[in-house]
């Protein structure tokens, strides 16, 4: 197995036969032209203009490209990895803190002078940009429309993950099955409009998903241990 002991980074061109393969490495892969698929940890993965990807080391991946295309690639001793924190893939939107920090890798990696010092920098950088910003996007779907008719293979899709693993992988990361995380969400909603709001019961159930009174009182019941109108009632919540 190929060994890597100082980051470095080159100009990929991919080409379109699938190739698989394992290394002690990881890789930061950031657009230039084109686009890339790959598959690696259940999950069926592109990365195009808008999006960036980070493989941690031993993760096997599959990859091809069916275009012109070309991208920059950094090859990250396992070690930086270690150091950060980061042990699984990260698939995130390429948006403009992105761009400015490929524009200063490109610079560098141009620089005929160039160390591993510098380039570890930026690499640093990237790890501290990916953990303080990463949300996972079917989680951040559910805070934002819990409300909503909301399936598994729609939230497995975001994370493109094959169904039966997305609720393993969910199970995993937040403790709860996807049900009972989202009837906290919506119960949760039910208590702050119940304590801030004069909406009827009905009214407070459609706002946060449930199309009938009953469906509400009966999971909140289960949940808090008291029907909705018992706590509102109850003058601790006023």
């Amino acid at each position: 197995m190929r060994q890597v002991y100082s980051s470095f980074a080159e100009k990929v061109c991919f080409i379109d036969i699938k190739h698989t393969h394992i290394h002690a490495f990881g890789h930061l892969i950031l657009p230039l032209q084109g686009t890339l698929n790959l598959q690696a940890s259940q999950r069926s993965i592109i990365v195009d203009q808008q999006h960036i990807l980070l493989l941690p080391p031993a993760c096997e991946h599959s990859y091809y490209a069916k275009e012109r295309n070309e991208f920059l690639v950094f090859f990250i001793p396992h070690t930086m990895f270690s150091h950060n924190g980061v042990d699984e893939v990260k698939h995130l939107e390429f948006d403009e803190r992105w761009r400015a920090l490929r524009f200063l890798m490109l610079s560098e990696c141009q620089n005929k002078q160039t160390n591993t010092t510098a380039m570890n920098q930026l690499l640093y950088y990237s790890f501290q940009l990916i953990q303080q910003n990463h949300k996972y996007p079917s989680i951040r779907y559910l805070h934002e429309n819990y409300h909503t008719g909301i399936s598994l293979e729609m939230l497995a899709s975001l994370e493109h993950y094959h169904v039966g693993y997305y609720s393993q992988w969910f199970q995993k990361k937040m403790g709860v099955s996807v049900q009972i995380y989202l009837q906290k969400l919506r119960i949760e909603e039910a208590k702050r409009l119940l304590r801030e709001t004069n909406y009827t019961i009905l009214e407070i159930a459609q706002e946060v998903g449930y199309e009938h009174q009953a469906s509400l009182t009966r999971i909140f019941k289960q949940v808090e241990g008291i029907t909705p109108s018992v706590y509102r009632s109850n003058p601790i919540n006023k």
